[in-house]
């Protein structure tokens, strides 16, 4: 556990996305996380009840506490919130630019039911800058569109979203899209040399909440552990598909993945009474 990586996103109350799943993604892979919160939530599997949105300068201090000590090997950003957070955040990321710390940003725009999370303001703080320090940018198809001003219906228009979001700075786009241009789950990944198409099932699962966040902190991490980009991005698709198959039947809604799936096959089950109990002096 000897590669960190620092995770700037919100909080879910649930468990099961957010800082959290990040948090579990990271020591699952054999990371060590830390975490800079932008957002505190009151969520369940349903909804989120409420948040309570943390002012940018204090985003800042726990970046640059973990980052002036603990230091990190990589960054994922998630839920940012507003164009305030986002500028202070890609502030710090410009101070530390000459380290080349990779940066995945999870643009996280995008609501459960579709809607969206921020407005033209903050999106376009991200397109201006975030995207130009992202080594990984992971937007799904709804995302895609909003920070391209396309309509994506097929492959050829995948390519074109992915070639744009690259024109904007990121060095390599991974973008989802499901039943909208195929009967399987489609990824598709472009860099400046090379694309290549990944599909898996669609899973018929409710259990997926946190998918996203899991996807992007499973790249980070895998990145942080010197993984090329397509490797990071294969080894973070499978756990991710894993966790899902894994999940407990938790909530009543979109329910939690279980990212300690592979931890639990390797582990027995801690017992009391296997401790011995002596006397020190």
């Amino acid at each position: 556990m000897t590669e960190r990586v620092l995770t700037v996103a919100e909080s879910d109350s649930s468990g099961a996305s957010g800082v959290q799943a990040d948090i579990k993604t990271i020591m699952a892979l054999g990371g060590y996380a830390a975490a800079a919160l932008s957002a505190i939530t009151a969520q369940d599997t349903r909804s989120i009840r409420h948040m309570h949105v943390l002012e940018p300068s204090l985003v800042v201090q726990q970046m640059r506490a973990v980052l002036e000590d603990v230091g990190a090997d990589a960054i994922k950003t998630g839920y940012l919130i507003n164009e305030e957070i986002i500028n202070a955040v890609a502030d710090v990321l410009d101070e530390y630019q000459h380290q080349n710390i990779p940066v995945v940003v999870d643009p996280s725009i995008v609501l459960r039911n579709g809607g969206r999370f921020m407005g033209e303001a903050a999106i376009a703080a991200i397109k201006r800058r975030l995207l130009i320090r992202a080594a990984v940018l992971t937007p799904d198809k709804r995302e895609a569109e909003l920070l391209t001003g396309m309509t994506i219906r097929d492959i050829d228009d995948m390519r074109h979203a992915a070639d744009m979001m690259r024109t904007l700075g990121a060095e390599t786009v991974l973008l989802k899209a499901g039943q909208a241009v195929s009967d399987k789950v489609v990824y598709l990944v472009a860099t400046a040399d090379e694309e290549r198409i990944y599909e898996r099932q669609m899973l018929k699962t409710r259990r997926t909440l946190g998918a996203g966040c899991t996807l992007s902190s499973a790249i980070t991490v895998s990145l942080a552990q010197k993984f090329d980009v397509f490797s990071a991005i294969e080894r973070a698709l499978d756990f991710m598909h894993q966790a899902m198959l894994h999940a407990p039947a938790f909530g009543g809604a979109a329910g939690p993945m279980n990212h300690a799936f592979d931890i639990e096959a390797k582990t027995s089950p801690f017992s009391p009474g296997s401790v011995k109990v002596g006397t020190y002096s």
